[in-house]
Order: C-alpha cells, then sequence, then structure tokens
C-alpha cells in the first residue's frame, strides 16, 4: 500500500457560527500507527506552566511544538518560541490535510495526554497571534477521548464526539468566537492519547 493512499469522506457535524468536520480513517493503518510510535518515543515532550490571572499551573498534559515556531503556554500562548522542524511522517500528514482541507498550516502543537488524569477544560483557540477565525486541524491517535463542544450563548445543543485514533477533525469559520471546546478527565482507565493541532501563524 502507498503512503497516505487511504481514502475517507468527511462528515459536517456542524454548521451554525462556524463550522466542524470530521474525517474518521484519515491515513492507512500502517501509517496511523508508525506515526503513533515515532511521536511517543522520540518528541521532546514539556511539561509547561501557564499563567491565569496572576498564578501559574502545571499543563494536565505535555506539549511538543513543531513547524516554523510555537507558542510559549507560560505567556498565554502569545510569545513565539523555537519549535522543532517537521519530522518527514509529520509533513506528510501537514501535506494530505491540506489537500483535503484546502487550508495551509505552518505549525503543529502535539499534545500528549499520558492517562485519564490529562486533559484541557473548555477553551478557544482564538489568541490574537492566530489571526481573525483560525483554523485549527486537530488529528489524534490512540486512546479515544471525548471531545465536548459547548456554545457560549447556549443558542445551539452541545455537541460530544469521540476522537478515535487515527480521525482528523477541522475547526474553521468563526467557531473560536462562538464556541468553546474541552478534552475532559474522565475516572476510567486511560491509555496514551497523542494530539496533533495543525496552525497557521503568521511569521
Amino acid at each position: 500500500m502507498q503512503l497516505f493512499d487511504f481514502e475517507s469522506e468527511p462528515i459536517t457535524i456542524l454548521d451554525n457560527d462556524g463550522r466542524i468536520i470530521y474525517w474518521g480513517d484519515f491515513l492507512n493503518e500502517f501509517e496511523a500507527n508508525d506515526l503513533f510510535n515515532e511521536l511517543q518515543a522520540d518528541s521532546d515532550w514539556q511539561e509547561e506552566q501557564i499563567s491565569l490571572y496572576g498564578k501559574r499551573y502545571q499543563q494536565p498534559r505535555l506539549t511538543c511544538w513543531y513547524g516554523e515556531f510555537g507558542l510559549r503556554a507560560e505567556g498565554g500562548y502569545q510569545v513565539k518560541k523555537q519549535a522543532l522542524p517537521f519530522t518527514a511522517n509529520l509533513l506528510r500528514l501537514k501535506n494530505k490535510i491540506e489537500q483535503k482541507t484546502g487550508y495551509q498550516f505552518n505549525c503543529v502543537l502535539a499534545n500528549l495526554y499520558r492517562n485519564e488524569n490529562d486533559g484541557v477544560g473548555y477553551h478557544a483557540d482564538d489568541e490574537a497571534i492566530l489571526g481573525i477565525n483560525p483554523v485549527i486541524a486537530s488529528y489524534s491517535l490512540g486512546e479515544t477521548r471525548r471531545f465536548l463542544v459547548k456554545h457560549n450563548q447556549q443558542k445551539y445543543p452541545s455537541l460530544k464526539v469521540d476522537l478515535t485514533h487515527n480521525s482528523l477533525l477541522l475547526m474553521d469559520g468563526s467557531l473560536q468566537t462562538h464556541w468553546k471546546h474541552a478534552i475532559p478527565k474522565t475516572k476510567r482507565a486511560m491509555a496514551v492519547r497523542i494530539n496533533l493541532t495543525f496552525r497557521f501563524m503568521p511569521v
């Protein structure tokens, strides 16, 4: 089987005040498993702190930036820092995501959820450095985790999406203005999950 020749059909799961599109089985199984093993073993995972309202907190997950540059968590994701260069596998994945979505990306924040005690609370990827109506392409590997989405004014029902191994979720339009999303912690035992959030930031 040739690299990245598996085809899956996109599903639009939200199209109100922004849009969410989902692909299952985005890559072939071998490529997805190989990328998961590579990232888990070779990425420079860091347990960063973030400053909120004058206090510093440990993030309940590990992170690593790839691409042209990344952002420092302790600066509220506003301060640029040097990122690791794309690996060959990450670059091929990026190219396929760009081909399928029509968007361009120049960096990716990798998140490692070690177990059920790791997660991220409700937030929007609306930092000024990302520009107006930023596009986020979120690719998942490993353990299935639940993705929650809720509207800021409760104009529309909340969503629950199980992000499975080798799935892609695209968030675009004005979604980050009107909605927030989360990966909650859980009491049920969970194995490792890696999430790759591709973004475009002006250089």
